[in-house]
């Protein structure tokens, strides 16, 4: 290719000869033409050392792309020749096994290579199942051990809860226990010194009865009555700091409490006849037309016939005595009854003491029948000689006796029926039913112990020694009618009359005695002090009073009637005096 540049570039070369010598010919054609000529031979020398240039870039590219075409036949015939090498070798084992080895022998190693497998496969399925079973096996025994860690924790848990439970229990009962000592002993010395001071009013109101003692006959009873108040309170008190005893104090206090009932009516008895039965049947005839028969069982179909009132009064008095004094027997009979049933937890058939199936029930009953007719003999015997009895203020008494006696066993049976029924802190079955039965005894003595203090003082109220001095019952009249009724001249009268009567008997005429009750029982023993004795004057024929059948000791009692009365113009000293001088003159 590089020829025709050549050859163009001689033809160039003359053709610029014969211009240049053209123009020399030439004027000025000449030198244009040169211009143009030089002008053509540096375009064709650029071209040309640019056509050099572009042949140096291309021979050096195809130099280089030689090189690495020369590399890649290079690494190419390596490659075959390594895989010609490779054919050689396999083509060496395709013909040495196609030399030893037979179809045969491929499936004999096939099955034995399939044998294999398969004992290798049931090995691995034993060994896989033996080691799910070890992991199922370690799986349950981990979990085993877990639950009996967790029960054992579970256990232990429970345990300590317990125990600090039954810790705290027992700190919350000990502190229990401790405010309850307190309480308790707050409460012993409450009830203490209610009873302390409810005994000793009670032992100085007995110690007034007993230096005014004047009417023996009735101030016992009085004193049985007042020795209620001490003894209700001590026994209460007791029962109170020693509950393990209050069944035995509770048969002594039930006996002396049936007692008193008896005592009461015994002691309106000896007020209205001072000693003498047959006054208080007196007294009952006066009233026999609004008394009523003695109650009988079957009085409605065999009605009995008195003979008299006086028989009728004195069956009435016989049924009031006997319907209190059998409560006096009925009541310890019956608390014996009702401890002992309590002490060996004998029920009957019944659950608890309430049950009536249980013995206790019908011991209470029976109380309450009990009571009702003893409390009935009082009220109908009250109720015939309530006015004879008016003087000394029997219903006063009467509710002292009926306050501690059936106020107490109504409030014991309230106390009891609430401590049954309210639902609190105690528990139920046979634990709760002692508990209950506990806290209502408490209950009841500390109330008890409480309330004597009140009806000591009561009882000194109610049954005033003024009452039995020489003297109080006429003072009680003259303060009620004074000289309206003429006492001062009955009394001058009556002096007048024993003077005359003395007189009389110095002269030895003779009189007409009246017959003298005998005195029973506790008018014997009053009689010493000029009570109980028959006071009434004999009379002549002529209605004047006859002083010389009087005896001498008739005449010492009315000098000390008179003398109690002790009247401003009436000289009681004197009085007695010349009794005594006339008594002297007659034994003489």
């Amino acid at each position: 290719e590089s020829e025709p540049l050549v050859g163009s570039t001689a033809e160039g070369g003359r053709r610029r000869g014969r211009r240049r010598d053209g123009g020399d010919g030439g004027d000025g054609g000449g030198g244009v033409r040169a211009v143009a000529d030089w002008a053509s031979r540096h375009c064709n020398r650029a071209v040309l050392f640019g056509l050099l240039v572009a042949l140096a870039s291309l021979s050096l590219y195809f130099n280089r792309r030689m090189a690495s075409v020369s590399e890649e036949l290079h690494g190419e015939e390596t490659r075959v020749k390594k895989l010609e090498v490779l054919v050689r070798e396999q083509a060496d084992v395709i013909e040495r096994f196609s030399d030893s080895i037979t179809n045969s022998d491929v499936l004999e190693r096939v099955d034995a290579l399939e044998n294999r497998l398969t004992v290798a496969e049931r090995t691995m399925g034993d060994k896989l199942n033996a080691t799910e079973k070890r992991v199922e096996n370690l799986l349950n025994a981990t979990l085993t051990t877990l639950d009996n860690i967790v029960n054992t924790a579970q256990e232990e848990i429970h345990q300590e809860v317990a125990r600090v439970k039954t810790d705290v229990d027992t700190y919350v009962r000990s502190t229990q226990d401790q405010f309850s000592m307190e309480n308790s002993f707050m409460i012993y010395q409450l009830a203490g010194t209610f009873t302390l001071i409810a005994s000793l009013i009670s032992m100085w109101h007995m110690t007034g009865h007993l230096r005014k003692f004047r009417q023996p006959f009735v101030q016992r009873k009085i004193l049985a009555i007042l020795w209620m108040s001490p003894l209700y309170g001590i026994t209460s008190w007791l029962s109170l700091v020693f509950p393990q005893s209050e069944g035995y104090l509770a048969v002594i206090k039930d006996f002396y409490e049936a007692y008193v009932i008896y005592q009461f009516l015994s002691f309106c008895i000896s007020v209205l006849g001072r000693g003498d039965r047959a006054r208080v049947i007196d007294a009952l005839v006066r009233h026999a037309d609004h008394l009523e028969p003695p109650f009988r069982p079957l009085g409605a179909c065999f009605p009995r016939k008195y003979e008299s009132d006086r028989a009728m009064a004195e069956a009435v008095l016989m049924q009031c005595q006997t319907f209190t004094i059998q409560f006096v027997f009925c009541r310890p009979l019956t608390t014996i009854g009702t401890f002992v049933c309590n002490e060996v937890g004998y029920y009957g058939r019944g659950e608890s003491g309430t049950d009536y199936r249980s013995p206790q029930f019908w011991f209470m009953m029976i109380q309450n029948v009990s009571v009702f007719v003893a409390f009935s003999g009082l009220l109908k015997f009250y109720h015939a000689v309530h006015d004879e009895l008016a003087w000394c203020r029997p219903f006063p008494k009467f509710l002292c006796i009926k306050g501690i006696v059936f106020m107490t066993f109504w409030q014991g049976l309230t106390i009891e029926i609430l401590a049954k029924t309210t639902e609190g802190s105690r528990g139920a079955g046979p634990e709760g039913d002692e508990e209950s039965d506990l806290w209502a005894k408490q209950a009841q003595n500390f109330l008890i112990c409480l309330e004597m203090l009140l009806f000591s003082i009561a009882h000194f109220y109610c049954f005033p020694t003024e009452e039995w001095e020489e003297g109080y019952r006429p003072r009680q009249l003259e303060t009620k009618f004074g000289d309206n009724i003429a006492l001062r001249d009955f009394f001058s009268d009556l002096k007048m009359v024993l003077r005359q009567g003395s007189k009389k008997k110095k002269k030895g005429q003779s009189s007409n005695k009246l017959p003298k009750t005998e005195p029973d029982g506790d008018e014997e023993e009053g009689g010493a002090d000029g009570e109980g004795e028959d006071l009434t004057l004999a009379t002549s024929d002529d209605g004047t009073a006859d002083s010389g059948s009087v005896k001498p000791e008739m005449r010492m009692a009315a000098a000390r009637l008179l003398a109690s009365i002790n009247f401003e113009e009436f000289d009681s000293h004197e009085f007695l005096s010349q009794i005594e001088e006339e008594e002297r003159g007659e034994k003489e």
